[in-house]
């Protein structure tokens, strides 16, 4: 397609798109941001709520006719650490604010502090946010520099009973890792949407551990998607027809 000046994606993942070919060429790639910020954040709490609640190990005991009492824990005054305060992100930390909990939250690029945010620091304050956080929800872009950006140093130095979700980064923790931290409680649970090979291979470990949840790819479909996406391209098609500069730009180098 030499004639080719403009492709639009109608995902959030862009790095499936951004070929070699695309890179070398003075193609314009546009995304569709902004139309799963509803669906992501839902999706993280709900997952939150069935942590929290224990729902997991309910479930398992219905199973077993068994009558077991549980500790649930309140999520009000809880803190939750938001890895990626972007759309999604910052969705769900105006909603996590209005259920009482405190946010704090890392983004790339710096922004204004929105105010139901406590915190908001850059990549450099993961560390922090990982020791001050009851819950740590990852919503990061699966690119090369998000990879293992969780090691044993960020979640083996205290003692807290930290809870993880992760939405998208696949690969923000080796599984290997992720599984041991999980046996031996260094995570107290855990409910996994992404991961490094997917569909998750039938031999991984964590099909079979207590404390995890894991959803097969879901967290971001949504029945609405074509009226929220729609009127995205159609401004789009109308500005490249115009010669106007395009909205929802990728930069082809940092892969969002």
């Amino acid at each position: 397609m030499p004639k080719l000046r403009w492709f639009h994606v109608t995902r959030g993942g862009m790095n499936t798109y951004l070929t070699p070919a695309v890179k070398a060429r003075p193609i314009q790639v546009t995304g569709s941001k902004g139309i799963h910020g509803t669906v992501f954040s839902e999706f993280a709490l709900a997952c939150i709520f069935a942590l929290a609640k224990k729902l997991p190990d309910c479930f398992s005991a219905q199973r077993e006719r068994k009558w077991q009492k549980l500790q649930p824990v309140e999520l009000e005054c809880q803190t939750i650490g938001i890895v990626g305060l972007g759309v999604a992100g910052s969705e769900l930390a105006r909603k996590a604010k209005a259920l009482g909990m405190r946010v704090i939250a890392t983004k790339r690029n710096q922004v204004e502090k929105p105010a139901y945010v406590a915190e908001l620091g850059g990549p450099e304050s993961l560390p922090h946010l990982l020791s001050q956080s009851d819950f740590v929800v990852l919503l990061l872009a699966s690119l090369p520099s998000t990879f293992n950006i969780i090691g044993e140093t960020e979640i083996a130095y205290d003692e807290k009973e930290r809870l993880l979700i992760n939405l998208t980064g696949g690969r923000a923790i080796e599984e290997k890792l992720l599984v041991r931290a999980l046996k031996e409680s260094w995570i107290a649970g855990a409910a996994l949407e992404a991961f490094a090979k997917q569909p998750l291979p039938a031999d991984s470990e964590l099909w079979d551990l207590p404390n995890v949840i894991i959803t097969p790819r879901i967290a971001g479909i949504t029945s609405k998607k074509w009226p929220a996406l729609l009127p995205i391209f159609q401004e789009n098609l109308r500005r490249f027809i115009a010669g106007e500069p395009l909205r929802n730009v990728i930069n082809k180098e940092l892969g969002y």
